[in-house]
């Protein structure tokens, strides 16, 4: 005779642990893969975080909003280029319109030799993305703090793709800064210089909470 096998059948405790294991698992997926209000990006020591692409990227690890010993994202273009940096963390991927952020705070500097900057904030994704058409023009060897208000399509240009300004925020996987002058398209013109990025805060006037850094977000996910 060959022997048949068993087929185990888990019990309805097995079961129901094994429905919890993969809500709890769920639900840690979700909260890592949405944005939060209050999450704030201060660059600290000398990490450039998840930012990457186009200019170059360097921390000087002082000099920052906070002054001494206070890191900021320096992005710098040695011969004419495009001066500009990119996103993709997943602390900034996922559905804005969920997490209720309308508005973006950052401090921005003119460092080292003045330039006309004209920096602008865009959002969305690789097949629908929109930049803002109000350009920050940082002080030189000063920090200001600008907003972006998320709040309208009409203060955004659509540079990429197609689809809705809502389905954007709704889908993001990319944040991006940038020097740019109108007309806004996806290329924006060359310049040689640098400047300086800190305190990116995800915000919603409505709710006041507690800003969180980004080492705070992940402990909060270990």
């Amino acid at each position: 005779m060959i022997a048949r096998a068993r087929r185990i059948v888990p019990g309805p405790v097995a079961r129901t642990l094994s429905c919890a294991v993969l809500a709890a698992s769920l639900l840690t997926t979700a909260a890592r893969a949405a944005p939060l209000v209050g999450f704030v990006e201060n660059w600290p020591g000398i990490s450039v975080g998840s930012w990457d692409r186009g200019a170059e990227l360097d921390n000087p690890g002082s000099g920052g909003v906070g002054g001494v010993g206070d890191g900021f994202l320096h992005v710098s273009t040695p011969f004419p280029a495009h001066l500009g940096v990119v996103s993709f963390g997943p602390e900034y991927a996922g559905d804005w319109i969920a997490s209720g952020i309308n508005k973006v705070r950052v401090w921005l500097n003119d460092v080292n030799t003045a330039e006309a900057l004209e920096i602008h904030f865009s959002i969305g994704n690789g097949a629908n993305f929109w930049e803002y058409n109000v350009g920050f023009v940082p002080p030189h060897e000063a920090w200001r703090e600008f907003v972006v208000d998320l709040s309208s399509s009409a203060a955004f240009t659509q540079i990429i793709g197609q689809g809705t300004f809502q389905a954007a925020l709704q889908r993001v996987d990319r944040i991006h800064l940038r020097h740019d002058v109108a007309p806004y398209v996806k290329d924006p013109e060359y310049i040689q210089g640098d400047f300086g990025i800190d305190r990116l805060l995800l915000t919603n006037d409505a709710v006041p909470v507690q800003p969180l850094s980004w080492g705070r977000l992940k402990s909060l996910y270990r």
